[in-house]
């Protein structure tokens, strides 16, 4: 998974998400699959540990193209 968190820059995403993302998958490919395309399970999965249940502001990363908006269709 080192792999798939050192392309964090290359991707224009934080490496909290990046590594939130490993964290969560189940391989390498699977990670790729959720930066691309996540569910809503692990977007959230991916917000909590970024945000540590809320106690960081989400806007503080970045997720690729939708950038530091990321959260915003998760949060409450």
């Amino acid at each position: 998974m080192q792999n798939f968190i050192t392309s964090a820059n290359s991707r224009e995403t934080s490496t909290e998400i990046m590594s939130a993302i490993s964290n969560i998958a189940r391989s390498e490919s699977d990670a790729v699959r959720i930066w691309e395309e996540p569910c809503q399970s692990e977007m959230i999965a991916v917000w909590e540990r970024v945000t540590k249940n809320g106690l960081i502001d989400a806007s503080e990363f970045c997720w690729g193209a939708s950038g530091s908006d990321w959260a915003k269709a998760i949060e409450a």
